[in-house]
């Protein structure tokens, strides 16, 4: 019975311990300068297809590392962040410039109108047109 006990004591703490360590470690890894380095480099690049490894070269992390790492500071994951980042790029130019919607669509990462105005409706509800119409 003690020996059962000092056993399931011991894993507690190591298991305790290890989770402490991994935090440390990780931590360590977290700049709020590295983190605006790649925010910028999305902005600068949004129309681009923007691909993890891409990102995550950025700040010299392997693609799992940076993926917990950026969605731990900003609450998204970098893919969520990116598209994100299109879908209020495009409202804003669609607010306040005449842009054809193809041309929006380019300028926002999507392939084809019909691309974006699936990702446009799916994220706000309404298509492209019908925002810019609503504005």
């Amino acid at each position: 019975m003690v020996n059962q006990l000092r056993s399931h004591l011991a894993a507690h703490l190591l298991k305790t311990y290890s989770r402490t360590q991994q935090r440390i470690a990780f931590e360590v890894n977290l700049s709020k300068r590295q983190l605006r380095q790649v925010i910028d480099y999305i902005y600068d690049n949004i129309a681009l297809e923007l691909t993890l490894v891409e990102l995550a070269s950025l700040v010299n992390m392997n693609s799992y590392s940076f993926c917990r790492w950026f969605k731990r500071l900003m609450g998204l994951s970098p893919h969520q962040y990116v598209i994100q980042c299109r879908i209020e790029r495009a409202k804003f130019l669609l607010a306040y410039t005449q842009l054809p919607i193809i041309e929006i669509a380019l300028q926002v990462g999507c392939s084809s109108q019909s691309n974006f105005t699936t990702l446009f409706r799916k994220h706000i509800g309404i298509t492209p047109k019908a925002y810019r119409e609503m504005i």
